[in-house]
């Protein structure tokens, strides 16, 4: 059944009540005389009879809704049935009457709106009320007196921001919301946004407000001025200050002037933005052929120092350090941005504060942002947010903590945040949070330990094939196997052997000295599983850091200044290859005769000669040393050794390492040299012809990488 809108209203107050209901209060809820209501439920009483209901007038309390209790629901989901069409349509209406009210300031009757919307003046007087927060949030007052009517009281600076607040809420981008985030406001260029309020200002709708004629050469002139920060203004900010001007002549030519508040004409010449503002304010003046009082020079100077500039990494928009900026400011200078950025931080998201910290782009845009959000607060200037509805809708955990996280903003500056700000703030926040999420999703360095009999001969030749190959994926270390300690376990999350370590009951992946195909497939594996489990890092001494800077320093300076290149008899046998070596890097021969022993003992655990690489890497760890050793040989005369045992390579080299309490950083250093033989072409073939300059050369090259590769890492 159709009820009039009058009767929806009693019938919801009765089905509301907990009881009796007199009809004095229905008419005080309704904004109507007791007369009125009296004369509705002489209507009211036969419509409810169609529900099998009736009206029960209970003495001194009040009337009742009385029926059983089927029918009473029944009637109930009826009239929310109605509400559900009627709540629509009175949106629309209070929509309409709000423009009407922003229109036109002069006087009107309640009738006026009645005929003007189609309903009663009670309805009028109802949706006058509903809109009584909108209007409070703006600092206006719908007054209304008997036999003048109603106008819309207020300043004349708080009126135009309302025309301003009316007219981004309600225009086309808003109004006629697209799936494709792409048609909002916030993603037009300055040129379209103002080209679709001029065409929609033609229509009788909501841009009637602004002046056709006005808007359009006010547009005209400021694209005409080519100043640098007007092209860096936001595209709604752009369109905010068209729409501003707009207004304010339109109003100027109407006499209305606007009221100087406080100290706001105190020294404009010495803010940052004055002279672009006065030039707009002399470029209007010209267009229209008025004279437009100084007062509104500062709200232009405000609005530009207000508005969000579209941030390049530039400082376009930096408060200068003046007096009269700081006052604009009161006092909130850079620093104590960033101590509000700091606590705002934490408040945001505390498990992620110190990354948010270290965030250059994050931290810098939010302090560009900040500056002009505290002058909008000051001066209680409202900004237009186009998609605060999507992120309070897409993101409201994002939301909830940006608000939390204002707090910091209200305390400052004693003003409160409002939505559309903290919409921004959210933008900010929200984007650098997913950016540090992302980045600790991705996983992790796995650190691979490869291990050979002494860590830095067929160790580092396959920590070289393996870096080749998955380097992006993995930090590798290489080991001998009497070094694998339980610190060293702690520090690895696997590792990869030619040897059968099953004795140390670590993760080992048993693979060819030539690492095939099928070997990468199953470390490639482990490391998938791996990288997903995060690791506790250790604490670094700093001491012992700087006391392998030290020793690191020392290998190297003897490494570079004592190698030698020597040639020695193409039909030598290993045994005699070895002799000739060990007595060239030792002082006697029980020295050199230790050095042959224990390579000797190293060939037979895994051979040291490469045919494919055409060299052999002899190498150990011994106590006939007392530093690291690096050096070469090559056939006198030919290009190859011709014992059988030597398999046809081109070059011989020596590395051994001292027997002390380094043995990590020099088998690090000696590895070093090893895995230049497989990356560095160029290093090699100077060992293979017996070139001791460019070997001395490269090795330079590979060590002082090596070097700041380390220091860096500290």
């Amino acid at each position: 059944m159709d009820f009039t809108p009058r009767t929806q209203q009693i019938l919801e107050i009765l089905l509301g009540g907990k009881g009796p209901v007199s009809k004095q209060e229905i008419a005080d809820r309704l904004g109507v005389s007791k007369r009125t209501i009296q004369r509705e439920f002489g209507f009211l009483e036969n419509d409810i009879r169609q529900y099998g209901l009736h009206l029960i007038n209970r003495k001194g309390k009040g009337i009742v809704l009385s029926g059983e209790l089927q029918n009473i629901e029944k009637l109930r989901r009826e009239i929310e049935k109605n509400s559900g069409v009627e709540a629509a349509g009175r949106e629309e209406r209070r929509k309409h009457l709000l423009f009407e009210l922003l229109r036109d300031r002069e006087p009107r009757k309640l009738y006026y709106y009645s005929q003007l919307l189609g309903v009663s003046e009670t309805t009028v007087a109802s949706d006058m009320e509903a809109l009584g927060d909108w209007f409070s949030r703006h600092n206006l007052e719908v007054m209304r007196r008997p036999g003048y009517g109603v106008v819309l009281m207020g300043s004349e600076g708080d009126y135009r921001e309302a025309m301003r607040r009316f007219i981004h809420e309600n225009g086309p981008s808003n109004t006629e919301k697209s799936k494709d985030s792409k048609n909002k406001l916030g993603n037009k260029s300055a040129e379209e946004a103002i080209t679709e309020i001029i065409m929609s200002a033609s229509d009788s709708g909501i841009y009637s407000l602004l002046n056709n004629d006005i808007l359009n050469r006010v547009y005209s002139t400021l694209s005409n001025m080519d100043e640098p920060m007007l092209r860096q203004l936001a595209d709604n900010a752009f369109t905010g200050l068209a729409i501003h001007i707009a207004i304010a002549i339109d109003r100027v030519q109407k006499g209305a002037v606007m009221e100087a508040e406080g100290k706001v004409l105190e020294d404009l010449a010495s803010w940052d933005g004055y002279d672009l503002a006065a030039r707009i304010l002399r470029e209007m003046e010209e267009e229209f052929q008025i004279t437009i009082p100084g007062v509104e020079l500062s709200y232009i100077l405000l609005h530009l120092r207000g508005s969000k500039i579209a941030y390049s990494g530039t400082a376009g928009d930096t408060v200068s350090g003046d007096d009269a900026v700081m006052r604009q400011m009161r006092g909130i200078d850079e620093a104590k941005l960033l101590d509000m950025i700091d606590e705002m931080v934490e408040i945001f998201n505390p498990s992620i504060s110190y990354e948010l910290k270290c965030d250059e782009d994050f931290v810098r845009g939010l302090l560009v942002h900040l500056r002009p959000v505290i002058v909008r607060l000051f001066n209680h200037m409202n900004i237009f947010n186009p998609i605060l509805h999507d992120i309070q809708e897409e993101y409201p955990d994002v939301f909830r903590r940006c608000s939390m996280a204002s707090s910091v903003i209200e305390r400052e500056t004693r003003e409160k945040v409002p939505a559309e700000e903290v919409g921004f703030l959210a933008m900010h926040f929200g984007a650098a949070e997913e950016r540090i999420l992302e980045r600790q999703k991705a996983a992790r360095r796995v650190v691979i330990g490869i291990v050979c009999a002494s860590g830095f001969g067929v160790a580092r030749l396959m920590l070289t094939k393996l870096s080749n190959h998955l380097g992006d994926k993995a930090t590798f270390r290489a080991y001998g196997k009497d070094e694998i300690t339980a610190s060293v376990i702690a520090d690895t999350d696997f590792f990869v052997s030619t040897l059968n370590l099953d004795s140390l009951g670590i993760d080992c992946v048993r693979v060819s000295p030539l690492i095939t195909a099928s070997d990468l497939s199953q470390i490639e594996y482990r490391i998938k599983g791996y990288g997903q489990v995060r690791r506790r890092r250790q604490e670094t001494d700093f001491v012992r850091q700087m006391d392998e800077v030290g020793v690191i320093a020392g290998d190297l300076s003897s490494l570079i200044r004592k190698y030698r290149h020597y040639e020695i008899a193409p039909n030598v046998n290993f045994r005699e290859l070895l002799r000739v070596l060990a007595m060239q890097v030792t002082d006697s021969l029980a020295a050199a005769s230790k050095v042959i022993s224990a390579v000797t003992e190293r060939e037979r655990l895994n051979s040291q000669i490469f045919p494919e690489l055409g060299f052999c890497l002899l190498h150990s760890r011994t106590d006939a040393v007392s530093e690291t050793v690096f050096v070469s040989c090559s056939p006198r005369g030919d290009d190859h050794f011709t014992d059988p045992a030597l398999k046809g390579i081109q070059a011989a080299v020596l590395m051994l390492m001292p027997v002390d309490d380094h043995r990590r950083i020099h088998s690090d250093v000696l590895g070093r040299i090893s895995g230049a033989f497989i990356k560095n072409e160029v290093f090699l073939k100077a060992v293979q012809e017996g070139e001791e300059d460019s070997v001395r050369t490269e090795l330079t090259h590979e060590l002082r990488i090596f070097f700041n590769e380390f220091v860096e890492r500290l």
